[in-house]
């Protein structure tokens, strides 16, 4: 048990930190959709892969905003315990010695409780997450040695220094993948008959392996398993999956030799034959689908139609977002970290509350 306290409450913290990721990103959303940058989605889908990268680099940003805090004699650091404790024996907080002390470890009780397995409830919960977890791993093993079979039986179409183009007359949708050493773009053959779907969806596939959103998606696949019960992990996946296509389509026809007309008309007729057929044949046309398409649609028209307008690079706008994202996270994350019990201020609280217990005893007899 010892060896997964740790375990486990470096999970609790990273949960904490991607849950404040959600908040600051939906904040920062708003502050984009009232700025010109708001169809800027190529610049959105790169701040919200520094958001995550954030997330991921959290505890060493946590140990950054600790390094700054002692560099500058910041008494107490920024840890939430530290400045409860403090804010306590200042007499802002007027409770109980005792309760306070009990609030304060409600983190330490629960994971002790957790591993202890005293409270069927919380064993049960943990038992049906256990199961889900096991399933999403056997899916993903599934679908990995699906990709694989597919792959092995495509042809060969061309072949660059990193890149793989493969027909299959096994799909029916275009779709760009990694494997260990090389990335493969696979084709249905049957574009074969039509050059310009043929051109648009190896436009639309190439787009995506350039920008790593191949990557990007796997990890977020190999996260699911151990976050799919965080509200937040799910927003921040589909915020992902809305900006991945919205990106790629405006940077696929913000190339000379692709035309928006015919490259917008390609999308939205083979839009209309997936909602008609119930699966898409071409392009990613992802979230295209239920009672939100018409909105997600109307996105990924008014992304091709502002793409020329858009600039590639990212704005000053968007650089001061990813600066704040690291300093909240980095903040966020420090503030999260566990309280040290042999400090001044917990020591002071500590003979307090063993005061407050020896009056009490006193009282009683």
């Amino acid at each position: 048990m010892t060896a997964v306290k740790p375990v486990l409450d470096a999970f609790l913290e990273l949960n904490l930190v991607l849950a404040l990721a959600a908040i600051v990103w939906i904040a920062a959303r708003y502050v984009v959709s009232m700025t010109q940058m708001r169809h800027g989605f190529v610049a959105q889908l790169r701040a919200l892969k520094i958001l995550c990268l954030c997330v991921l680099l959290s505890p060493l940003l946590a140990i950054g905003a600790g390094l700054v805090m002692a560099m500058y004699s910041v008494e107490g650091g920024v840890a939430i315990g530290d400045l409860a404790v403090a804010a306590y024996l200042r007499g802002d907080i007027a409770m109980p010695a005792t309760q306070f002390e009990a609030l304060l470890n409600t983190r330490q009780r629960w994971i002790e409780q957790t591993l202890a397995g005293e409270n069927p409830i919380i064993s049960a919960i943990l038992v049906v997450m256990a199961l889900y977890s096991a399933v999403c791993i056997l899916r993903i093993i599934r679908d990995g040695f699906a990709i694989r079979g597919i792959v092995r039986s495509s042809y060969l179409w061309r072949s660059s220094e990193k890149v793989d183009i493969r027909l299959s007359d096994r799909v029916t949708v275009p779709f760009a993948v990694r494997g260990l050493w090389r990335r493969h773009v696979v084709l249905p053959s049957h574009l074969l008959n039509t050059p310009s779907d043929m051109r648009f969806a190896l436009a639309h596939e190439l787009q995506h392996v350039r920008a790593a959103d191949v990557e990007w998606e796997l990890g977020f696949e190999l996260l699911r398993p151990f976050l799919f019960w965080n509200p937040a992990y799910l927003i921040l996946k589909f915020q992902f999956d809305r900006l991945r296509e919205l990106a790629c389509d405006q940077s696929v026809v913000s190339r000379r030799e692709i035309n928006a007309v015919e490259y917008t008309s390609c999308l939205l007729n083979y839009c209309s034959n997936s909602v008609m057929r119930g699966s898409p044949r071409v392009l990613n046309v992802a979230l295209v689908k239920g009672g939100k398409a018409k909105r997600v649609l109307r996105q990924r028209v008014i992304a091709l139609a502002d793409a020329p307008a858009i600039q590639p690079t990212m704005p000053p706008l968007f650089f001061a977002l990813s600066v704040a994202f690291a300093v909240i996270l980095a903040l966020g994350a420090a503030s999260l970290q566990p309280v040290d019990d042999w400090s001044h201020d917990r020591l002071m609280l500590s003979t307090v509350v063993n005061l407050e217990r020896l009056e009490a005893r006193n009282q009683g007899n």
